[in-house]
């Protein structure tokens, strides 16, 4: 695989009347072509914020202010607005959580998808429609042709899904950003939304990158894992690392806190305390107070990301070397 997006030293804050607060600390990461990384973290640990700067869609008070995002080696941030729309559903897509407020609802669902193909591709209308009436049949839409002239309002969830994803996918981007797309929908929809995304990313090459909490969606699709802590990567590694070996105890804690539906004797484990918010100065690691194996270096001093294996880095003062010349493991 050849290298898609290269993210190094990301950091954003927002302008609020405590100042300007850090939602993404200075986080590195890369995908591949052809590869798909989970972002997993609680809600508020900077997961959509990071998906929102590389798409260069923050809030008004939202700003980049450190790092740079290369997309085939073009640095995204320092673009104008008007650079970026070309860029966005185009080489870029994004799949949204909520179908209903990123559709247009007063729209039809020809008009939002053949916008795109005449924007970037610069078909007429007729070929256009043709076009999206194909794309519509490739998400599994049944009567493509009269959906056209429906509004998002007449469609189920599933079906608005769907759109959103034929809508992300008409130019064949080169990276698709799906940030929880499949949340709000029931697990027999979302099993048929992963497959597709997965069958139409190997269709046309592209990488994805895709934002979850939930860690059963990460062992059906991922390639690597990249778990994010109060906007910081405390752990990334390929995804039968992140499960058969965790090294950082947020990541052990998480998927602890996965019920098993096989063993009904077992005792559902929760991460104790909450996510940090944006303006709470903890010094050291940012999860000592939440941490089980917590010592006084962990509440006064940052830890470097470590070296498990070459794939694999974990931000924990567990994996200093000990004495014995091995890392200290979580048990």
């Amino acid at each position: 695989m050849s290298r898609l997006l290269n993210v190094d030293n990301l950091e954003t804050k927002f302008r609020t009347a405590d100042g300007h607060l850090p939602a993404v600390r200075k986080i590195s990461f890369s995908v591949d072509k052809e590869e798909t990384l989970c972002i997993v973290g609680e809600s508020g640990c900077g997961k959509s914020i990071t998906s929102l700067s590389i798409m260069g869609l923050l809030p008004s008070n939202g700003e980049i202010t450190g790092g740079s995002i290369r997309l085939d080696d073009e640095n995204l941030i320092g673009k104008s607005e008007e650079e970026m729309e070309q860029l966005r559903g185009n080489a870029l897509s994004m799949i949204f959580q909520e179908p209903m407020t990123a559709l247009n609802p007063v729209l039809t669902i020809g008009y939002q998808l053949r916008e795109p193909l005449t924007i970037h591709k610069n078909m007429s209308k007729k070929e256009a429609t043709k076009a999206s009436i194909e794309l519509l049949d490739k998400v599994g839409i049944p009567d493509s042709k009269e959906k056209l002239d429906q509004y998002p309002h007449e469609l189920s969830g599933g079906m608005r899904q769907r759109v959103m994803i034929a809508m992300a996918l008409a130019c064949e981007p080169s990276l698709l950003v799906a940030d929880e797309p499949t949340t709000a929908l029931d697990v027999t929809i979302q099993a048929q939304i992963l497959d597709l995304i997965h069958e139409l990313q190997s269709d046309i090459g592209m990488g994805v990158i895709f934002v979850t909490h939930d860690m059963g969606v990460v062992a059906d699709i991922a390639d690597r894992v990249m778990v994010m802590y109060a906007g910081e990567v405390v752990e990334v590694a390929d995804v039968e690392s992140i499960f058969e070996n965790p090294q950082h105890p947020y990541t052990k804690g998480l998927l602890e806190s996965v019920p098993d539906v096989d063993d009904v004797s077992q005792e559902l484990q929760v991460i104790k305390g909450s996510m940090p918010g944006l303006n709470d100065e903890i010094s050291g690691c940012r999860f000592h107070l939440r941490c089980p194996f917590a010592t006084e270096v962990c509440k006064h001093k940052e830890p470097p990301s470590f070296e498990v294996t070459p794939t694999h880095y974990s931000k924990c003062w567990l994996q200093e070397v000990n004495q014995s010349g091995q890392p200290d493991t979580i048990t």
